[in-house]
């Protein structure tokens, strides 16, 4: 979807029908398989719950103008983009199929109050210009809480508030439409458990890096790709870029360009800094200015259009 398609569903969310209420438990076992159930929750009175999800949808008529644009989600964290994720996509693609379920079969009989909630949920049908979309608003915060020096007044006598209440959010860090997630913030990536995903992927392209045999020092390497930042930095793991590296030629070539310096034809990790530039490089965070011809870091690469 565009940046425009996704507001104008913002737009029209008080729109929307067959309007719901959940809280989420999300957990991630020793193995780090994730695991979702849901509880149903209703507001009263009737109505309610769609006057906050307009609520919802006046807070981001304002606040949607901080977006600058929408891209498959690639590891990096700008606060100006909006990133998609669809549900085949490998980081999220059997946690999409378990929430999906999770949601579909929700709690009916359990008190909220004794619910471990991860999250607020809201599920409702949309349809613009006559198609229909399965719309799943998410705040990763649990809206259980208990309420700090609050008092309610009763009689000229204030008395304190110490029973747990449902405190909804009207911020969103993750916004399903139909088979697509789009995190609105780096708080959406606990829903799907993603830092398990991208450490995954390092391990794996870590491994094939040292089947290369470029780096002289492999443990430096090693440690430096799976420390800090790094790790999610390979979900943009370009592996043409790797594969070009097993040239000699090319790589002496990048050298010069991009200043890693070569120990017998190979990158030579043991001076400072040379490991991390090496994974910028390969993560699609390196590029080239095309006036000074100098190199560049950059944040997040797109194709020129």
């Amino acid at each position: 979807m565009t940046l425009e398609q996704i507001e104008s569903i913002f737009n029209k969310l008080q729109e929307g029908s067959s309007l719901s209420l959940q809280l989420l438990k999300i957990k991630v076992s020793a193995k780090n398989k994730t695991s979702y159930s849901t509880c149903k929750v209703n507001l009263s009175p009737e109505g309610r719950l769609t006057h906050f999800v307009g609520e919802i949808s006046d807070h981001y008529k304002k606040e949607f103008k901080k977006y600058h644009t929408v891209k498959e989600y690639d590891g990096s964290a700008d606060a100006q983009t909006i990133y998609e994720l669809p549900a085949e996509n490998v980081l999220i693609c059997d946690e999409f199929k378990t929430l999906q379920e999770a949601i579909s079969k929700p709690d009916v009989e359990i008190n909220p109050l004794k619910f471990s909630a991860s999250a607020q949920l809201i599920k409702e049908t949309l349809s613009i210009n006559g198609e229909d979309y399965r719309i799943k608003l998410f705040s990763m915060q649990n809206p259980i809480t208990t309420l700090r020096h609050k008092f309610w007044e009763s009689s000229g006598t204030f008395s304190e508030i110490d029973n747990k209440v449902l405190s909804l959010r009207t911020n969103l860090d993750i916004i399903i439409i139909d088979d697509t997630a789009y995190m609105l913030s780096m708080a959406g990536e606990k829903l799907f458990n993603i830092e398990r995903a991208y450490k995954g992927i390092c391990l794996q392209k870590v491994a094939a890096v040292e089947k290369m045999r470029i780096v002289t020092d492999f443990e430096l390497f090693r440690t430096c790709a799976s420390s800090g930042h790094n790790p999610r930095r390979f979900v943009a793991f370009n592996d043409e870029h790797l594969k070009k590296l097993e040239n000699s030629d090319d790589r002496r070539r990048l050298a010069e360009k991009f200043g890693l310096p070569l120990l017998e034809g190979k990158f030579d990790t043991t001076q400072n800094g040379v490991s991390e530039k090496l994974v910028k490089l390969l993560c699609n965070k390196g590029m080239v200015d095309p006036f000074d011809d100098l190199p560049m870091e950059v944040s997040s690469p797109r194709k020129w259009e």
